[in-house]
C-alpha cells in the first residue's frame, strides 16, 4: 500500500453516524443483547461462509462476534452496524461500510437473517448507509461485490441506483472454494443526479 493511502486510514479518525432511520428499520451500533440476531445468522448455511459470523453459535461466540465489529470502528477499518426494526430495536442484519486501499472509496455489504428476508430492510439500510456514505461520509465511491448467483443482492443494489460495472473472476476465497464476484458501485454524481 502506498505511503499517502496508509497516511490518509491512519488520518481518519472515525466514529459512528449520528443514528439513521427511516421509520421502518434503523442502522445502529451493535450491542450485547443482539445476540438474538448473531445466533440466527449463524443457522444460515452462507452467512457464516462469507462473514465473522461464528459456524457454531455460543454466547460467547455471539459476544465476540459483536467485539470484533467494535473493533472495527477502533481500528479505522470502518463502520460495521446492526440493521434493526426501528419500532421494536430487534436487530435483523448487519451493514457495513469499510474502507478501501483507495483515497475516498468504500466497500458495502450487508446481511439480513432468513426470518426477516424479502420485506425491504435490506433495500432500506443499504439506502440509508449509501447516502450517508456519499453525503456526510465523504466517500467518492462506495462499492459492493455480490456473488452471481446471488440474485436477491443485485436486485438490491439496482434498486438503489449502484450500476454494475463487471466482473472479477475467481475474487473472493472462502477457504474450500473460491468465488467470482460482481461488481456495484454508486459515485457522487449518481447520487447528485
Amino acid at each position: 500500500m502506498c505511503r499517502v493511502v496508509l497516511k490518509w486510514l491512519v488520518m481518519t479518525n472515525l466514529t459512528y453516524p449520528d443514528p439513521l432511520g427511516d421509520g421502518v428499520i434503523s442502522v445502529r451500533p451493535w450491542r450485547d443483547s443482539d445476540l438474538p440476531c448473531v445466533e440466527q445468522a449463524s443457522q444460515d448455511p452462507r452467512i457464516p461462509q462469507g462473514t465473522t459470523v461464528p459456524v457454531h453459535y455460543t454466547p460467547e461466540a455471539g459476544l465476540a462476534y459483536i467485539a470484533r465489529q467494535h473493533a472495527r470502528l477502533t481500528s479505522g477499518q470502518g463502520w460495521s452496524l446492526a440493521i434493526a426494526r426501528q419500532d421494536t430495536d430487534e436487530a435483523v442484519g448487519h451493514i457495513n461500510l469499510m474502507l478501501r486501499p483507495q483515497q475516498g472509496v468504500a466497500g458495502i455489504g450487508y446481511w439480513i437473517v432468513p426470518a426477516a428476508r424479502r420485506q425491504g430492510i435490506g433495500s432500506r439500510a443499504i439506502a440509508l448507509m449509501t447516502a450517508w456514505g456519499l453525503g456526510a461520509g465523504n466517500f467518492a465511491r462506495i462499492e459492493a461485490w455480490v456473488e452471481p448467483d446471488n440474485h436477491a443482492s443485485q436486485q438490491v443494489l439496482e434498486m438503489n441506483g449502484y450500476l454494475l460495472e463487471g466482473k472479477l473472476r475467481s475474487f473472493l476465497d472462502f477457504g474450500t472454494r473460491r468465488a467470482d464476484v460482481l461488481v456495484y458501485s454508486r459515485i457522487t454524481s449518481d447520487a447528485e443526479g
